[in-house]
């Protein structure tokens, strides 16, 4: 006799178009339980490396934000549930990274259309006006954006530029970061044609002041050069978390108090970036783990969902209350970090 064959529960497994729509009917009836969180949504809103840009399902989808959830802006957002303060049926925030100029010719306006609030995450040492930082910033990107050879061979190309002897002990991207901030210009420029470093463009200041002054539009940081902060020790990740802050801060005159940590995997909280996060008095850092915001959820790696997901997917994703119950493994990370 063939012995039965018992498929653990996954509550993953409820995510689904045609499960959906109970999900949706039922928020209201689980929210009235007591639930007060918040949802994240992050986005890019410019198309992708293939030029995938779903113009039409974003517009639907912000439509359904406006129509149908409580779209706060993010700072005020934390700060009503670092207080325990009670937040809107379906409080959602919008988090947006990059700031691309692509961003600022087409996914901007989809917002400015909709007028709701937004936080953007800025990559200052990408933005051209910073100068040598600028040179710097393009260099260390090897630690995140795949070129054409692994990050742990890029790092060994770039710091071959410097000549022999190499001694693979000593091949590292703090080891890097340190002998690139002696170099001049011309030097440095010399150095990124050498490893064929992407010149990727990004709004300008200046953009990003006209956007301040137009849009309901927040800045959060996104690191220097965008690398996986998994790599990231030292002077450098100082510089990638620290001196990101400072230039925001210095440019647009406000507050950072917020790290979208590039990539958002929960494998890049390191113990040397959860020091850093605190040296440099940031109150929040992000992933892209999946999952609702409390009062009790650990600030130093909330989770986010996709504003750019399909439209179903995202009807279920504006239910806070419904995604603490699927995502409640994620989301039970606590200030106490239990």
């Amino acid at each position: 006799m063939v012995p039965k064959r018992y498929y653990p529960f996954n509550k993953i497994n409820l995510i689904h178009p045609l499960l959906a729509p109970f999900f949706v009917m039922a928020e209201p009836l689980v929210s009235a339980l007591g639930t007060n969180r918040l949802i994240v949504l992050y986005a890019h809103l410019y198309p992708d490396r293939s030029g995938n840009f779903n113009q039409n399902l974003i517009k639907k989808n912000l439509q359904y934000l406006v129509q149908e959830c409580n779209v706060l802006p993010l700072r005020d957002a934390m700060e009503r549930l670092d207080k325990n303060q009670e937040l809107p049926r379906r409080a959602v925030a919008i988090l947006v990274d990059d700031a691309t100029k692509a961003f600022g010719q087409q996914g901007r306006n989809l917002l400015a259309e909709v007028e709701l609030p937004y936080t953007l995450a800025l990559i200052p040492g990408l933005i051209q006006e910073s100068g040598r930082e600028n040179q710097i910033a393009r260099l260390m990107r090897l630690a995140g954006h795949k070129y054409w050879l692994p990050n742990q061979e890029m790092v060994q190309k770039a710091l071959g530029w410097f000549g022999p002897p190499i001694d693979e002990g000593a091949v590292s991207f703090e080891g890097l970061f340190e002998k690139a901030r002696q170099l001049e210009e011309d030097q440095l420029e010399d150095l990124l044609l050498h490893i064929r470093a992407q010149n990727d463009h990004f709004m300008s200041w200046e953009e990003l002041k006209q956007l301040q002054a137009e849009d309901k539009v927040d800045f959060a940081s996104h690191t220097m050069s965008h690398p996986q902060l998994k790599f990231a020790t030292g002077t450098w990740l100082d510089w990638e978390i620290g001196r990101s802050k400072e230039l925001i801060q210095s440019n647009l005159g406000v507050e950072v108090d917020s790290l979208v940590v590039p990539y958002g995997n929960p494998k890049h909280f390191t113990a040397d970036l959860q020091q850093a996060l605190i040296k440099h008095d940031y109150k929040y850092s992000y992933s892209t783990r999946k999952g609702t915001i409390g009062s009790q959820t650990w600030r130093h790696q909330l989770p986010r969902l996709n504003l750019e997901d399909e439209y179903w997917h995202l009807k279920l994703h504006t239910c806070p209350a419904v995604c603490s119950f699927l995502y409640s493994n994620d989301s039970g990370l606590s200030n106490k970090q239990e």
